[in-house]
């Protein structure tokens, strides 16, 4: 299923949704301890996009399309795998090994975040619905 009409849909909604993990600060935190550039690649497949989120030496940025500087991590995979991943509707290590999503660099710091997907998936929810996209949110 197609879930953005075009890209700038999905950057909307992505950079809405690491806003709102920014505002949150038990998230917030948990990904500045990730300490890595990730550009998420999400030019596999239907409207093409990238977006990077900078979380070394503290800081929590991110911005679309190419990153400040060369990433610790890319994580390449279709935007509508990405938005069923947000849902929390995509498992990212079964995406992993089943090569959905394909990973240069090292995940490690990234994939001990899985266990806030549930809270990711509620602001991306959130999220949606303040963007007035509710036909998005798979249930």
């Amino acid at each position: 299923m197609m879930y953005w009409k075009d890209s700038q849909e999905a950057v909307t909604a992505i950079s809405k949704l690491f806003e709102g993990v920014a505002n949150d600060p038990e998230l917030g935190e948990s990904m500045k301890k990730v300490n890595q550039l990730i550009l998420f690649d999400y030019t596999e497949s239907g409207p093409g996009c990238a977006i990077w989120v900078d979380t070394r030496n503290g800081k929590y940025e991110f911005g679309a399309g190419a990153p400040p500087s060369a990433p610790d991590l890319i994580m390449s995979l279709s935007a509508d795998d990405a938005h069923l991943s947000w849902l929390n509707k995509l498992n990212p290590v079964m995406a992993i090994t089943r090569k959905k999503i394909r990973v240069k660099g090292s995940a490690t710091g990234l994939l001990k975040l899985a266990p806030k997907l549930k809270k990711v998936a509620v602001i991306y929810e959130q999220v949606l619905k303040e963007l007035g996209w509710e036909d998005k949110i798979v249930k």
